[in-house]
């Protein structure tokens, strides 16, 4: 007799080797399109998933994140209405006595617990032992890639350091006209890595400054601005879910 393997929800991880290119941003509305489980929010400086949600972790009496990944339980994420579920991080993760395998377990073990829904993994940009350990458990790398050269030279790095890995990479922050250099520069890095690509994002620069911390893809009544960013968002979404769904069902 064989043991079955436990069912497990699928973990998309959204990474970038450079900051300010909408990952957080990204993640927190794929966490919503995709009704996930949890945005785990590994990226421990202020600007991240965490912030955007709306949770103080300074102000919190407890450290759900940290608890769980030094007590080896599984986290309860936090719950609000018309958000996605969070586990948030803390300024505490970086110092912590722990290492991308403890990442990595955790991880794997909460999408057991969490199956069958998703999990959602915002990370810290660049290398980072907590982005390291969420990249190699992914079911799916989902990188934003807004037009620059430095963006670019940071894709490339990126794909060279975890080739076979899967990844999906999302055209973020694109302009009405977007340059032709980085389109066909963008194309020939997915062909060569055999990589995907999702439909782009247009270049939403509102979406800095908005106060509301209800995803754009939740927001009822949404404007005709909100409604196009959406539908981008949910198209990118789309392409996520069809990408996991090969990923582990191949597995």
């Amino acid at each position: 007799m064989t043991n079955a393997r436990p069912m497990r929800g699928a973990i998309i991880t959204v990474a970038g080797q450079k900051g300010g290119v909408g990952k957080t941003t990204l993640a927190y509305e794929l966490g919503a399109v995709l009704d996930v489980a949890a945005i785990v929010d590994l990226d421990f400086h202020g600007g991240g998933v965490t912030n955007l949600w709306g949770f103080a972790p300074r102000n919190a009496q407890r450290a759900p994140l940290l608890d769980a990944l030094e007590s080896g339980r599984t986290p309860r994420p936090k719950h609000r209405p018309n958000r996605p579920s969070l586990v948030p991080s803390h300024p505490d993760l970086s110092a912590a006595d722990l290492d991308a395998d403890d990442v990595a377990e955790a991880l794997s073990r909460w999408a057991v617990d969490w199956a069958p829904k998703p999990i959602v993994v915002d990370t810290h940009p660049g290398d980072h032992w907590t982005t390291n350990g969420a990249l190699h458990v992914a079911d799916l790398v989902v990188v934003p890639v807004p037009p620059g050269r430095r963006e670019i030279a940071a894709l490339e790095d990126m794909l060279s350091d975890y080739r076979n890995f899967p990844i999906l990479l999302v055209p973020n922050m694109v302009p009405r006209t977007p340059p032709a250099w980085w389109i066909d520069r963008l194309e020939a890095l997915a062909r060569a890595a055999n990589v995907s690509l999702a439909p782009p994002i247009s270049e939403h620069r509102w979406l800095r400054n908005r106060l509301l911390t209800t995803p754009v893809t939740r927001q009822t009544r949404p404007g005709r601005r909100t409604e196009l960013a959406a539908q981008q968002f949910r198209a990118a979404g789309q392409r996520a879910a069809e990408l996991c769904q090969q990923t582990t069902t191949a597995a």
